[in-house]
């Protein structure tokens, strides 16, 4: 049997990738999978992921959770909301090839938040679904 490849790293690039590649062009530099201190909003980072092995014996087959946090600052929520839909256009039903590994991308579902206490910052996770394998 051969090592296992790192599907969960090359989950978290495939999904930057990805978002970088289908996002409208004035959201692709908000992707990010790490934030400086100070980092303002808006962006989204892929952010906790868990990986659960659905393969056979011998068979490196893995589902991968990616949570996408979106941040937005503003006077309203539906702009958050707007962001957060566009994350789940840019990756449902997609496919991409990186590494010799393929990931298939499943919108799982999503959660957003009130404003938090400076009234004007808003937050949400759009949960997505990563099947994962050697190509």
């Amino acid at each position: 049997m051969t090592a296992p490849l790192d599907l969960l790293t090359g989950a978290q690039d495939a999904t930057v990738k990805l978002l970088r590649d289908q996002l409208p062009a004035g959201q692709r530099e908000m992707v990010r999978h790490s934030l400086k201190q100070g980092t303002m909003p808006p962006f989204h980072l892929v952010g906790d992921m868990d990986s659960d092995n659905i393969g056979g014996k011998d068979e490196q087959f893995e589902q991968i959770n990616v949570d996408v946090h979106t941040v937005y600052k503003g006077a309203d929520r539906r702009e958050l909301l707007g962001l957060m839909h566009t994350v789940r256009i840019a990756i449902d039903g997609k496919s991409l090839t990186i590494g010799g590994m393929l990931f298939r991308f499943q919108f799982a579902g999503a959660a957003a938040s009130t404003a938090a206490a400076d009234g004007v910052t808003y937050a949400g996770i759009t949960t997505i679904e990563v099947y994962a394998e050697p190509a």
